[in-house]
């Protein structure tokens, strides 16, 4: 039907800077669901809450109230181990404060502020800045620095930000008729309208590090603030700092992509050959923003409905992405 698995399809695209737009939308938003996928209906985003965590992040950087370099210890002990106190707001943007890839103590039913206690302490697998390792741990923390820092909850600073770039659909809470189908899974039956991540759903709150649901014009109107070097539909959502460093990296990853703050740079296994930056998440969601052309593309699937097991759209992902220059 459309090339990947799941039901649903929802793609948006331009070839270069001020080029036409073009939108495809297939499939349904479930299988036992009918009614054609529309370009209100929301994803799971999966990972790409963790890039609007970071531009909620990088605009309390430049209102002076976030300093990136600065350890987070004294607002929010984060880790155990060797270097914990050491670990920056950098650190964690940027998947180098040694901390572990999820936190799985949701398994043994830990659940609520208990389990985001035992996830944020813990036990460091590298000493901050020592090495790449990607981690939904390190993303929580990010939501809930900001909090602290800000005296305002993570929902609330996601939803300044997405209200300046015109992503006005961005929830945490979406309803069920409007929420694209994820996967059954044993313990839940049926994912719809609630998160996919299991982490996520075990914490019972917005976390950092997923979440988000989202329409294809919500992650489009972060796509046009990237390339735009930090201006929204309704205004400037970062400083052209702030986007230089989302889109420089930092640290080589072990798959060979570059990492910068956020977003991952030229990561040719689903960009292909594209001079890009961008993420994706484990759903199907997936944005890129090509550097050169100012081209960029959006491609939203639910590849793991009705189950996760030979789900791979990564050859997907990188002839969709290659036409974006």
């Amino acid at each position: 039907m459309n090339g990947a698995p799941g039901s649903a399809w929802a793609s948006l695209r331009s070839t270069h800077r001020g080029g036409a737009e073009e939108l495809t939308l297939l499939g349904t938003p479930a299988d036992d669901d009918p009614e054609p996928l529309g370009a209100d209906h929301l994803f799971d985003l999966a990972s790409l809450t963790k890039i609007f965590t970071t531009v909620a992040a990088l605009r309390l950087a430049d209102a002076g109230m976030l300093d990136l370099d600065e350890p987070v210890a004294p607002v929010l002990p984060v880790g155990t181990g060797t270097g914990a106190a050491l670990i920056t707001p950098r650190h964690l943007l940027t998947h180098t404060a040694g901390l572990p890839a999820e936190g799985g103590a949701w398994r043994s039913g830990l659940a609520g502020e208990e389990l985001r206690s035992t996830v944020l302490r813990s036990t460091l697998r590298a000493e901050p800045g020592t090495a790449h390792l990607y981690s939904d741990v390190g993303f929580i923390a990010v939501g809930e620095l900001i909090e602290r820092v800000s005296g305002r909850s993570l929902a609330e600073l996601v939803a300044d930000a997405a209200t300046v770039m015109g992503a006005e659909a961005l929830t945490w809470s979406p309803s069920v008729t409007r929420a694209v189908a994820t996967e059954v899974q044993p313990h839940r039956g049926l994912v719809r309208g609630e998160v996919h991540d299991e982490l996520a759903h075990a914490l019972a709150r917005p976390a950092g590090h997923a979440g988000l649901f989202g329409t294809v014009h919500d992650v489009a109107a972060l796509a046009r603030t990237i390339r735009d070097g930090g201006e929204g539909a309704r205004g400037p959502v970062l400083s052209v700092e702030s986007v230089r460093l989302m889109v420089t990296p930092v640290v080589t990853a072990a798959a060979g992509y570059g990492q910068a703050v956020g977003l991952r740079v030229r990561d040719s296994a689903w960009m292909g050959e594209v001079h890009a930056v961008g993420h994706t998440g484990f759903t199907g969601t997936a944005f890129a923003v090509d550097l050169d052309s100012g081209g960029w593309g959006v491609l939203l699937t639910n590849r793991v409905h009705p189950s996760r097991e030979g789900a791979d759209v990564t050859a997907v992902r990188r002839d969709f992405f290659r036409t974006i220059v």
